[in-house]
């Protein structure tokens, strides 16, 4: 009489994948396997990607930068920031970019100003301030500059334009490696003079209607062993266009910012300081009364 043994159908596939083996097995699963099969590699083509994302901290970006960005950047660069006038500030330069709305008090650096970037405010420009406050990072030299506690910033902080270089608007949050906290709107970059290579210096003044004047001036040491510096300052003050009927809005401003910078093989580190200081005056007065009859 012929034993036959139940082998459980688990068993036996694995035993056909080679994981588990029987004796008077191994032969019956061998032949079940018919034919090998063979994987070849399919070329698809080449898979390239950007060289990375647009640095709007670091430096002014150059407009191949911006143009080859798939960002919304806009650069204000000096000739465009001169329309704002010598007693001009931050909130007067950026008026001069598409999308970006200002709302200030006066002509000048001094006044507060609320700036929007396509509807995403920061600051206040006017008694009742604004309902979105804080969704623009505002940074000077790659260094936030807005209220830690409330994630406001103040065109007025900005009040002299002798010492910017250029300004980088961001439409929107941007690349990862230049947010923040809060770049919910977009972004706003202030890149200030910096060192250069060689020693020179400027001084420049003015004086004009509403008795604006004011003074600028920046000093470059140059290239000395690796270390370089420079400082820059201004001191301005002016009147106001809005005035008759008891009204005055007088203001004055100054600020001051200094970096030094050692370079090495491999890199450089640098180390900077910025101060300013604004005031804006608006009052009405009243020459007359009148006596109720």
């Amino acid at each position: 009489m012929k034993k036959y043994s139940r082998i459980h159908p688990l068993c036996l596939a694995l035993a056909a994948t080679g994981i588990c083996s029987f004796p008077g097995l191994a032969s019956a699963a061998n032949d079940s396997v018919t034919a090998s099969t063979v994987s070849s590699a399919i070329n698809v083509g080449e898979v390239s990607s950007t060289t990375g994302a647009l640095d709007t901290l670091g430096h002014l970006p150059s407009k191949k930068q911006v143009f080859d960005s798939t960002q919304s950047v806009k650069v204000i660069g000096k000739r465009q920031m001169a329309t704002a006038g010598p007693a001009g500030g931050a909130a007067q330069a950026l008026a001069v970019a598409p999308g970006i709305n200002v709302v200030t008090d006066g002509p000048s650096g001094a006044p507060r100003s609320s700036i929007s970037i396509n509807g995403m405010k920061t600051g206040w420009g006017n008694a009742a301030g604004n309902a979105n406050d804080g969704t623009v990072m505002v940074t000077f030299d790659g260094v936030p500059i807005v209220d830690p506690a409330y994630g406001v910033w103040q065109g007025s902080e900005i009040p002299q334009l002798s010492m910017i270089k250029g300004i980088t608007a961001t439409y929107g949050p941007g690349y990862p490696i230049n947010r923040w906290y809060n770049n919910i709107g977009g972004s706003i970059n202030f890149t200030p003079l910096q060192p250069t290579a060689k020693a020179g210096a400027s001084i420049g003044m003015y004086y004009g209607s509403f008795g604006s004047r004011g003074i600028h001036f920046n000093v470059r040491t140059g290239n000395v062993d690796g270390w370089s510096a420079i400082i820059a300052g201004g001191v301005g003050s002016s009147g106001n266009y809005l005035s008759g009927y008891g009204f005055n809005n007088p203001g004055n401003n100054y600020a001051y910012y200094g970096k030094v910078r050692k370079k090495f093989r491999g890199g450089h580190v640098s180390f900077g300081a910025y101060v300013s200081r604004s005031v804006a005056i608006g009052h009405f007065r009243y020459p007359f009364h009148q006596t109720p009859t």
